[in-house]
């Protein structure tokens, strides 16, 4: 299937590991020229070499600390410089912290919240007008399925989560009039190195062994296994594409058939 992506620019945020990547190397594969955006210089600039291999496009790396404003805005603007134009915004920046909810301390919640939350929201609010300016244009929020599932030992990113589902419908209700369609992706586990230590920070505040702790996180999965972050890319790929035209406002949980429930 031709997703028609192909000259298309795009901009992923958290791009250097694990989702983000793998998006990253889904877009490029399409013949999306895209850059992304991390903290880690060496991570990023492998991810770089990575991308210009397997695309067709020079990809273009962006050090930035999304947790903070000023970075946001600047990192949006040398994105459009250097690519031209943003089609697609891929926001999956962050990596909110589990813990016990009496001892996470406040400066972890503040921190936390900085980068995943406000940090999607920036970088939204830095694209759209550009968007709206070029005549449309695709966002897609990557939001864990903690947003639906609560948990207490990780009530962090339940919340932000949460938050974020509803942003992605009310953006995409503000988007519409200019062709501007926003979706989200809602992974559940998701076979990356952020997997393994929320499974220990849970673990650890749950008194339980990490590994002990994983196993039972994994068994409630009817595939008899974890995503792997291809699985989530795919899908990403196909919510910014061309083939997604009637899509907005929803938010897709990628989980393997875990989520005991019918609104998905």
């Amino acid at each position: 299937m031709d997703l028609g992506l192909l000259g298309k620019t795009a901009l992923v945020t958290g791009g250097s590991k694990g989702i983000g990547r793998a998006i990253a190397l889904a877009l490029a594969r399409e013949g999306a020229r895209v850059a992304i955006c991390a903290r880690d210089k060496a991570a990023l600039e492998a991810t770089v070499r990575e991308l210009g291999a397997a695309g067709r496009e020079e990809a273009v790396a962006l050090a930035g600390d999304l947790s903070r404003l000023e970075e946001v805005e600047r990192v949006a603007d040398e994105a459009a410089q250097r690519l031209g134009r943003i089609d697609v915004l891929v926001n999956n920046a962050g990596a909110i912290r589990g813990g016990d909810f009496l001892t996470i301390p406040d400066e972890q919640w503040v921190g936390d919240w900085s980068l995943k939350l406000l940090g999607y929201v920036r970088m939204a609010r830095a694209v759209f007008p550009r968007m709206q300016a070029q005549g449309g244009g695709r966002i897609c929020n990557v939001v864990g399925a903690a947003a639906r599932n609560p948990t207490a030992g990780y009530l962090p990113g339940g919340i932000a989560n949460a938050g974020l589902v509803n942003f992605t419908k009310g953006l995409a209700d503000l988007g519409a009039p200019s062709k501007i369609l926003v979706t989200a992706v809602s992974p559940a586990a998701t076979a990356t190195l952020r997997w393994e230590t929320l499974m220990a920070q849970q673990a650890k505040a749950a008194g339980k062994p990490a590994e002990v702790f994983r196993a039972e996180a994994e068994k409630v999965y009817p595939l008899g296994r974890i995503a792997s972050p291809a699985d989530v890319a795919d899908l990403v790929c196909f919510l910014v594409s061309s083939r997604a035209s009637f899509l907005t406002g929803i938010c897709i949980t990628v989980d393997g058939g875990g989520s005991r429930g019918v609104y998905l």
